[in-house]
């Protein structure tokens, strides 16, 4: 139902690849995936979102370290997986409501791919605002 979040479709085919073929013991992905992430956590901070609070921890240090910020947020899926049901297909790649904290459902989105055996522990960082300022790349 948007044309613009195909790159969601192709992290998704990626992470499950991860989860499924690679014995990863944590997979780690990071992407420009929405506008809203610029709305929820601005310019220089990156969001993110995480199923282990320790990766959590090391990820927000190592941002402050570098100097490439990110922003934990909570990890609730329950609240948002709602947002991509579909009458016709396993499910939509976009939110059906605007207001619900989009990036947290993107981020839920990519989840959604891993293999459901996976044990290890993901972490994601949605960086559409702090790789550019104006029309220059950052190097976030």
């Amino acid at each position: 139902n948007n044309t613009d979040a195909e790159g969601r479709l192709v992290l998704g085919d990626g992470v499950a690849f991860a989860t499924k073929d690679l014995n990863s013991e944590v997979v780690f992905d990071m992407a420009t995936l929405t506008g809203a992430q610029g709305i929820a956590t601005g310019q220089l901070h990156g969001y993110l979102v995480c199923d282990d609070d320790d990766l959590e921890k090391h990820i927000v240090a190592a941002g402050r370290d570098s100097g490439d910020m990110v922003w934990a947020m909570p990890y609730v899926p329950e609240n948002y997986m709602e947002e991509f049901k579909s009458e016709v297909a396993d499910s939509k790649n976009s939110v059906a409501n605007r207001a619900n904290c989009q990036s947290s459902c993107a981020a839920s989105f990519i989840r959604s791919h891993f293999n459901p055996d996976y044990k290890g522990k993901w972490a994601h960082v949605d960086m559409a605002y702090p790789v550019h300022v104006g029309e220059r790349a950052t190097g976030y």
